[in-house]
């Protein structure tokens, strides 16, 4: 039950909430007709724009405006992104919404690595200042950044070059196709991927996070990529900084096992802050302990048994078992995606 004061609070803002709602709905509406099309940016995201893919749907069950929120991707990328966050001084750099101040935010490194908001996406929300002083503060903070970067137009980082027209609009094809559909199912099971090339059909990605996330969801992201792209394959998976485990018949299972965790598993999961650690070995029975971010984990079960234990089982026929000793009620701080906070 609300106090009398939070009370008072909530019907005096409802009193002139219509009237601000109005006010940052026009207000949003004003940039985004402003800045669609603008060179420096690759996109304005606003259901008020012809251009939106909401935008039919958001015509018929909106009235009195599109809401106040809106998003522009920054060509160029997160660098360029965070450096028009920076140079705006009108608009406050904060997490919040739907209040008086207008807010400029860059989602992804607020939520963290796990996120599915691209790295060059601004969230806006527009308050009640003047929509002519926030389109100027946003003008100049887009100048200012074409002019830090007029000594060479700024790179949009790829793990690959493309050969061709062809190749690079069948890699942009996919970026897309993983942007809008197996990205947010990879996260969702705890893992992210990241597009590394794509080369005669076959899609290398570079994957983070859980194994158990990814290793198991191998036929299911293939699936989704060809579904949106026929061109597509095959996908292959790789992991970061990872080197191909080479077993040799004099190394003992131990040894073995220690290397595919050290080269393969640990690299993934230090994305999660863990680490998994070997116990012992005995008869083919491989003991492990989860430690850091993977201790206390929601997802440590689907870590263990459908990523570690399908990578040592692979790699090394010899291991019969996989049993996790971890003191999981013990873990202080365990990994949480951000959508399951």
């Amino acid at each position: 039950m609300l106090g009398p004061f939070e009370a008072w609070l909530l019907q005096r803002g409802m009193r002139t909430l219509f009237v601000r709602v109005r006010r940052s709905s026009e207000s949003a509406f004003a940039l985004a007709r402003h800045f669609h099309g603008h060179p420096a940016l690759t996109a304005v995201l606003y259901p008020g724009l012809p251009s939106h893919p909401g935008h039919e749907i958001a015509a018929r069950q909106m009235t009195g405006g599109f809401g106040g929120m809106l998003s522009i991707r920054v060509a160029g990328g997160e660098k360029q992104a965070m450096a028009v966050a920076a140079a705006v001084r009108v608009f406050k750099r904060a997490t919040s919404l739907g209040g008086v101040e207008s807010l400029i935010e860059h989602r992804r490194s607020t939520e963290g690595p796990s996120s599915p908001v691209p790295e060059d996406l601004l969230r806006l929300s527009i308050g009640l200042e003047g929509p002519e002083d926030l389109i100027g503060d946003l003008d100049t903070a887009l100048d200012t950044m074409a002019r830090a970067g007029a000594a060479g137009t700024p790179a949009v980082l790829r793990d690959s070059a493309v050969s061709s027209p062809v190749a690079s609009n069948l890699a942009a094809a996919v970026a897309a196709a993983i942007e809008r559909s197996v990205a947010p199912f990879v996260i969702a099971r705890g893992g992210a991927v990241r597009l590394v090339s794509v080369d005669d059909g076959v899609v290398t990605l570079k994957a983070s996070g859980s194994p158990g996330a990814i290793v198991p969801a191998t036929a299911r992201i293939e699936a989704l990529l060809h579904g949106a792209v026929p061109e597509v394959a095959e996908v292959r998976v790789v992991w970061p900084d990872a080197e191909p485990t080479r077993p040799a018949e004099s190394d003992e299972l131990a040894e073995r096992v220690r290397r595919v965790l050290d080269d393969e598993v640990n690299p993934a999961i230090a994305a999660h802050r863990g680490r998994v650690t070997l116990v012992d070995v005995i008869a083919g029975r491989v003991s492990i302990r989860l430690d850091g971010g993977c201790q206390g984990c929601s997802l440590a079960e689907v870590t263990v048994r459908q990523g570690i234990e399908s990578i040592l089982r692979k790699r090394l026929p010899e291991v019969v078992a996989i049993v996790d000793v971890t003191d999981h009620e013990a873990g202080t701080e365990p990994f949480f995606a951000p959508g399951k906070r």
